[in-house]
């Protein structure tokens, strides 16, 4: 039983990891089942056991990232719920700054497939903007509730948020693509600093 779960478990890497070069490579759209079951060693049927569709893959590799993203948002809710001051807040939007950007340099690959399957037509594409939907949702909602609340001060949250969501985006893909913009930490603190002021923080770090 050991080794027959050992199995099916590299069988399904296979799969991911084949999945995930060839994404990398040509796009989901342009990538077949046939082409991950090939690269992958597996005939085409022991696909369909792990996956069910070409679509299933995509969005395991997705799940990579965006559920750690999503878990790291609610997390930021959730102490956002809990914190009564500004400087509780700094704090937590701190952590998640850091948090967010290890998950950027950890899920490397994937996220360059995502960047680039998310503003293409098609299943995948939608997959991408839907979840990314969800985020925007979450952050939006701590954001308007921690201005609600005086936590920061920011006079349109929404927006707010979109530009501070947007803004750490295009930074990800920028350190993802080789742009030297120093070590991960570093970044996250300076990124931290320059909206700051503009959400009522102290300028000085934690």
């Amino acid at each position: 039983m050991g080794r027959r779960e050992d199995n099916k478990r590299r069988k399904r890497e296979a799969l991911l990891s084949a999945g995930l070069a060839l994404f990398s490579e040509q796009g989901p759209q342009r990538t077949s089942v046939e082409q991950i079951a090939a690269a992958a060693d597996v005939a085409r049927g022991t696909f369909y056991l792990y996956f069910d569709n070409k679509l299933a893959l995509f969005g395991a590799l997705m799940d990579r990232f965006s559920v750690p993203v999503a878990q790291a948002l609610a997390q930021v809710e959730a102490a956002l719920a809990e914190a009564d001051s500004s400087d509780q807040a700094r704090e937590i939007y701190h952590r998640m700054t850091l948090h967010l950007a290890t998950i950027g340099v950890t899920h490397r690959e994937e996220i360059l497939v995502a960047f680039r399957a998310s503003r293409q037509p098609g299943p995948a594409g939608a997959l991408l903007r839907q979840r990314e939907q969800a985020l925007i949702d979450t952050v939006v909602r701590f954001t308007a509730d921690a201005a609600e609340r005086g936590l920061i001060s920011v006079r349109h949250p929404r927006v707010a948020a979109l530009v501070v969501y947007g803004a750490v985006e295009r930074l990800v893909f920028e350190i993802l693509t080789g742009a030297e913009l120093g070590e991960p930490q570093a970044l996250a603190e300076e990124v931290l600093a320059l909206f700051g002021s503009a959400m009522g923080f102290a300028a000085s770090g934690p």
